[in-house]
């Protein structure tokens, strides 16, 4: 982390700008045979939630691991660009958890799917 900080002074005194963050990569369903039925819905519901809200939210963590792995995931975190305060108000069984960092809790049922912002670096 350090020397990232360290690379942004040199490059602002350098005069060089800084670089932009890349989308991310799309891979078609053919290149990653993951088994959508190994996806709960529940899951799938909140990232379309937000993308309709027009954020961006992603299903990320160890469960992206475990489905390439073809192993049934334990949970599911989703990352997006939406503040906690914002995901809250799209789900009704919503609670914001932790002080420094915050996380939004969304319970389907038994289910409960971690929502996390995007890091800022």
């Amino acid at each position: 982390m350090i020397k990232r900080v360290i690379a942004k002074v040199q490059n602002l005194f350098a005069g060089r700008k800084p670089k932009r963050p890349r989308e991310p990569k799309r891979i078609q369903a053919a290149e990653h045979h993951i088994n959508p039925q190994l996806v709960p819905r529940s899951a799938l519901r909140v990232c379309e939630a937000l993308q309709k809200a027009g954020f961006r939210a992603y299903i990320v963590g160890g469960a992206v691991r475990d489905l390439l792995l073809d192993v049934a995931p334990k949970d599911f975190d989703v990352a997006t660009n939406a503040t906690p305060e914002q995901v809250k108000t799209h789900f009704r069984r919503a609670i914001i958890i932790g002080r420094r960092f915050r996380l939004v809790h969304v319970m389907f049922g038994q289910e409960t799917i971690e929502v996390s912002t995007f890091a800022r670096s």
